[in-house]
């Protein structure tokens, strides 16, 4: 049966209407109703927009609204949310923009809030004074900033004193919990700080990872122009960035396994483990499969890497990226029979990939910041000292264990590497890196990466 078609901000609204941080959905929703809408790319920017802008939004609609936000019902708030993302952060005009918000308020079955939508929507375009100000010269208490350099300026006070309250300034203003900015501004200075947040708002690139056994990054540039991809070659990292990503999947190119989605500071992992021709490897935490295909591209598919996930229904999907890409020295085991492989021989090398806080990603997973706190920050540094402490007698003498994370908080990274090596006296730190989210001309992702060797 043929899907009615959505147009970008109905299907949008369809996914903020379904989404629950809790239930870690929202990922799931838009391939859900990016199927239904022709423009896939727009609800993408709508939706993740909004939830990466929640805490600004709902605050400047409350500023400008005669009900309380806990008055206005959910499915009507979900109309005007979208009309006041699209007011602040895109080129549309305003008029456009009130105008689809009333209709999708009737269309929903909300007349009488179609009324109502209309009313808050033009109080909120009657208070935005210019929506490219120079960031060096307005008043920072009436100016959301949307570039290092650019920011809406709005009549009203709509943010905190930047100078008397940093932490609370930046955590309204990029909608981020104010514990996490706090611990960001205690591991790095303000403008290291407010350069993170600008990364974690980001719409962040999609970067193709070329099949070093069937293609080099020049080549792959080259196939998906002539298959009018919209595209660049990132020449230093030897990946391409594809501007309109689209239907990446349906490409003829994806389809033969020429490249893998993967973003580049994820894609310097194997680099930095740099595993050799003939190891034998463990892969943990494998699923998707995305470290484990390109370190078996790095070592020219020669050698064994065994790929296992404690949630065996994942599993599937490193088959899945095995296949297309035309790997053979990948062997996925569930985590049970892992378990029997890993007691019979030890490694050359484990890649712990554990699962972690995603403070690195927060612009690809933007519901992270509305479900994350200091406790759940707890239960995760629990497993994440329990799984490097099992991969520690899996290596064999001179053997590395490669621990990374998508987080770039201390106690998730170099904290919990320094307490294994002074409790586990046989392994060194051969190297870590840390790298923190970047918004820059060629973007990318925070995480961290550690090496160390058995002695």
């Amino acid at each position: 049966m043929k899907l009615t078609q959505l147009s970008p901000r109905r299907a949008a609204w369809e996914v903020l209407s379904n989404f629950n941080a809790a239930e870690h959905n929202c990922a799931e929703l838009v391939e859900k109703f990016g199927e239904q809408t022709q423009n896939r790319a727009s609800l993408v920017d709508i939706a993740f927009g909004i939830i990466r802008n929640s805490v600004f939004i709902d605050n400047l609609i409350s500023l400008v609204s005669v009900k309380p936000l806990k008055n206005i019902p959910e499915k009507l708030l979900n109309c005007i949310r979208i009309a006041v993302y699209e007011l602040i952060f895109t080129s549309q005009a305003d008029y456009a923009i009130v105008n689809e918000a009333v209709n999708l308020a009737k269309a929903i079955g909300s007349k009488k809030g179609a009324g109502f939508a209309n009313a808050v929507l033009r109080k909120a375009c009657a208070s935005i004074k210019n929506k490219t100000a120079d960031l060096s010269k307005a008043d920072l208490r009436k100016t959301l900033p949307l570039s290092p350099a650019v920011g809406c300026e709005f009549y009203i006070a709509i943010l905190p004193d930047a100078d008397k309250q940093k932490a609370e300034y930046l955590s309204s203003a990029f909608s981020l919990p104010l514990w996490l900015v706090e611990q960001w501004l205690s591991q790095f200075s303000f403008e290291q700080t407010k350069n993170i947040c600008f990364a974690s708002n980001r719409r962040p690139s999609v970067y193709a990872r070329p099949n070093k056994l069937k293609i080099n990054a020049k080549k792959l540039f080259e196939t998906l122009k002539s298959q009018e991809v919209d595209c660049e070659l990132a020449k230093e990292y030897k990946m391409v960035r594809i501007n309109k990503s689209g239907n990446i999947a349906g490409l003829e190119s994806f389809k033969a396994g020429l490249f893998t989605i993967q973003d580049l500071t994820s894609s310097l992992v194997a680099k930095v483990l740099n595993p050799q021709l003939g190891w034998k490897i463990f892969d943990i935490c494998a699923a998707p499969g995305t470290k484990t295909t390109q370190i078996a591209e790095v070592i020219g598919d020669k050698g064994v890497i065994i790929a296992t996930d404690i949630d065996n229904s994942r599993l599937g999907r490193i088959g899945e990226n095995v296949r297309r890409l035309g790997i053979t020295s990948v062997k996925i085991l569930t985590y049970e029979d892992f378990l029997k492989e890993a007691g019979r021989a030890e490694a050359d090398a484990v890649l712990l990939d554990v699962p972690c806080s995603n403070t690195g990603v927060l612009a690809k997973r933007p519901e992270v910041r509305l479900r994350l706190d200091k406790k759940r920050i707890e239960e995760i540094v629990k497993i994440q000292i329990e799984l490097l402490e099992f991969a520690g007698p899996l290596v064999k003498k001179g053997g590395k264990i490669c621990y990374s994370t998508c987080s770039i908080l201390n106690q998730e990274n170099s904290e919990i590497v320094k307490n294994f090596i002074s409790k586990k006296r046989g392994f060194v730190l051969e190297q870590e890196k840390l790298i923190l989210p970047c918004a820059g001309t060629w973007d990318f992702d925070g995480g961290y990466t550690a090496v160390l060797v058995k002695t």
